[in-house]
């Protein structure tokens, strides 16, 4: 009975940045701590990030990355208050969305970071993860409150940390890990978890998918995974949408902020390149340059709506879509836009009582 609690409530590890925020937290906190010194400030940065980068894709050791990225630091508790101010607000767009799961999950969740515990706790505290469930590092202030260094005694400070962090905590049953970086596969590599995820909604390590029992390209994903309770039904990352005729590139930015998997194509398709490239596409968006025809709806399995660049869908097959139950959208701008001035138009036409005074200047 309690392997099988333990397999359908396994616990959560997840690591912080690039996963739980969008970027490097460290990173940040240099960027802001570094305003004191504009003249050296892009080249420390330049050197941080890179010791970061080497560090998450494990071709430097995490503590002497660390060690390094801390002398250039130069910062003190108020830039860690303002850095904590600005993570709050670029949590990952999917962990965001999924505040519920995080609220009832939040005793089998496990922040495992070679972060640090300043800036990581109060961002993750409105997920509901206690203090004692937050694994990081924690840094060493002189008096007047400025980081001269870190503990170095702490597991996470020491190569293969959060492999140390994770045996150490002795967890009874199945561990999932999620995260970006290498750190994060030593996990799963070291036995100690029963799957890792790649996580790459910020950022994607090409050395790392290979290695990731599954790609996660949002924590939807993961939780639809594990058939978790999730905000969304199902994972827009799943949905391709296919964008025809070089559309404008806010068409595309905002289908990828929506975390869609989105391919733009500059170019026309003819019916039969067409044909070939829908199979498996659920939204499509063309030009009306782009014939959609029954061949290409019928094809088209999982198509669940066109939307037309233009003012007409003349080049789209109606009736093949209506068959199939596909959706088909037009909103060119100009005519949303003549509508809006002739409404305007008519406002202030009718606050001045333009056509009473008309018809007065007409009668003399």
């Amino acid at each position: 009975m309690a392997d099988q609690k333990a397999k359908h409530n396994p616990y959560f590890v997840i690591d912080f940045d690039s996963t739980f925020i969008q970027f490097e937290a460290l990173d940040e906190l240099a960027a802001i701590a570094l305003d004191k010194d504009p003249e050296q400030k892009q080249k420390r940065l330049g050197k941080i990030k890179e010791y970061t980068k080497l560090g998450m894709e494990g071709k430097m050791s995490f503590p002497e990355t660390l060690l390094k990225r801390i002398e250039l630091l130069n910062a003190g508790k108020q830039d860690i208050d303002r850095v904590v101010e600005k993570l709050k607000k670029n949590i990952s767009t999917s962990i965001e969305r999924n505040k519920e799961f995080f609220e009832k999950y939040a005793d089998r969740i496990f922040i495992i970071s070679g972060g640090f515990k300043e800036y990581i706790a109060p961002v993750v505290a409105k997920y509901d993860i206690p203090s004692d469930q937050i694994f990081a590092n924690t840094f060493e202030f002189n008096k007047h409150g400025q980081i001269i260094g870190f503990d170095q005694n702490n597991y996470l400070a020491q190569e293969g940390g959060k492999v140390k962090q994770l045996k150490n905590m002795g967890l009874d049953g199945d561990v999932l890990v999620i995260g970006d970086g290498y750190t994060d596969f030593q996990l799963k590599e070291a036995g100690l978890a029963k799957g890792f995820y790649a996580f790459t909604e910020n950022i994607e390590r090409a050395n790392l998918l290979d290695k990731a029992d599954h790609v996660a390209p949002s924590f939807d994903e993961f939780i639809y995974k594990h058939q978790l309770p999730m905000a969304i039904s199902y994972p827009k990352n799943r949905i391709k949408v296919l964008l025809l005729g070089d559309p404008h590139p806010k068409a595309e930015e905002k289908f990828i902020d929506e975390g869609y998997h989105v391919q733009s194509l500059s170019q026309w398709l003819t019916e039969e390149e067409l044909y070939e490239k829908v199979k498996d596409v659920s939204i499509l968006c063309v030009g009306n340059n782009t014939q959609v025809t029954q061949k290409v709806v019928n094809n088209a399995r999982r198509l669940l709506a066109i939307g037309v660049f233009g003012i007409e869908a003349t080049n789209v097959d109606t009736d093949a879509c209506l068959e199939n139950d596909v959706v088909v959208l037009n909103a060119p701008y100009r005519n949303t836009r003549s509508v809006v001035e002739l409404a305007i138009g008519n406002m202030i036409a009718l606050l001045r009582q333009t056509h009473e005074r008309n018809r007065e200047m007409q009668e003399g």
